[in-house]
């Protein structure tokens, strides 16, 4: 909360445009569902929809004609967003590593999940992919998704403003509520034994409701258009906001949530969740922090 509003080029305030899009493709129906996704957006700037499929030696076929699976995909989607440019791309090697390396070229990356099994459309972990592309990752469930309600925004800190501006353009895009969520959990203990704040459980509730305090009155003062209601929540963070997606049309999950130390909340949350969720890993902040940097050096003569 300390950075200054221009910290980065994307800070908050900025609309969220996704021009390019990167959608994965190694299987059919979760595509159903990521598609519509993609296609509900074919209104708010999506101009290019890059599909990525296997190698066509490992690429799977669908339908009584057998056609490819990206080849079907694609003509999915030039059906539903005809004013869009739908181009296929293969790969051979590992799809995770293909997906992360060509969504390079994009604004944003779409991968299928599913729930009702452990197999997905990038193998067994759509969280490699989300915590490793350079650009934000929405993954997307099977469907049905039970409700389009809040945008839910799980905070960290410091503050994650690329996941702040995306949260705050999709709230009002929508014309949905904002639901800012703090999730904390108590420390365990170690061998060093407790920390003060866990000696006392209500000093530790209360550093976490003055963290989402001044998170919601900083969104407030910026965003007085956009309803938001700020949600405390004690618990695994993991198991708390993956609660929420059931009554969410989107969840976002800032670095704070994707570093190595707490990777196990997105993989938990991707795996349980029943809503799409858009992760910010650190590399989708390295273009805004070199953009910021050069805005604030000298010109030269």
């Amino acid at each position: 909360m300390d950075a200054p509003e221009t910290s980065t080029r994307r800070s908050i305030g900025m609309d969220e445009r996704w021009p390019t899009v990167t959608l994965a493709a190694d299987a059919a129906k979760p595509h159903e569902q990521a598609l519509r996704w993609i296609a509900s957006r074919s209104g708010a700037g999506v101009e290019r929809l890059c599909v990525i499929g296997l190698d066509p030696a490992m690429e799977g076929r669908v339908g009584p004609d057998g056609t490819r699976v990206a080849d079907a995909v694609a003509a999915a989607a030039r059906e539903a967003m005809p004013g869009v440019t739908v181009e296929v791309a293969r790969h051979s090697g590992p799809f995770t590593n293909a997906l992360v390396a060509a969504s390079g070229d994009g604004d944003l990356l779409v991968v299928g999940s599913w729930r009702s099994r452990r197999g997905t459309t990038v193998g067994s972990g759509p969280a490699r992919v989300a915590e490793r592309a350079p650009v934000p990752t929405v993954v997307v469930p099977d469907g049905p998704h039970p409700v389009d309600g809040d945008v839910v925004l799980a905070v960290d800190e410091p503050l994650d403003e690329r996941a702040v501006s995306i949260a705050v353009t999709e709230a009002v895009r929508r014309h949905r509520r904002l639901t800012v969520l703090r999730a904390w959990q108590m420390p365990v203990l170690t061998r060093t034994g407790l920390t003060d704040f866990a000696e006392d459980p209500l000093r530790w509730r209360a550093r976490n409701a003055e963290l989402l305090d001044r998170v919601t009155a900083e969104l407030r003062r910026r965003h007085p258009e956009v309803r938001i209601r700020p949600l405390l929540v004690e618990g695994h963070p993991g198991h708390a906001i993956a609660s929420h997606t059931r009554t969410a049309a989107l969840v976002v999950l800032g670095q704070g949530h994707v570093h190595a130390l707490s990777g196990s909340v997105l993989r938990y949350v991707l795996r349980e969740s029943v809503s799409p969720v858009c992760v910010v890993p650190p590399s989708a902040h390295v273009d805004d922090d070199a953009d910021a940097e050069a805005q604030e050096r000298p010109a030269t003569v």
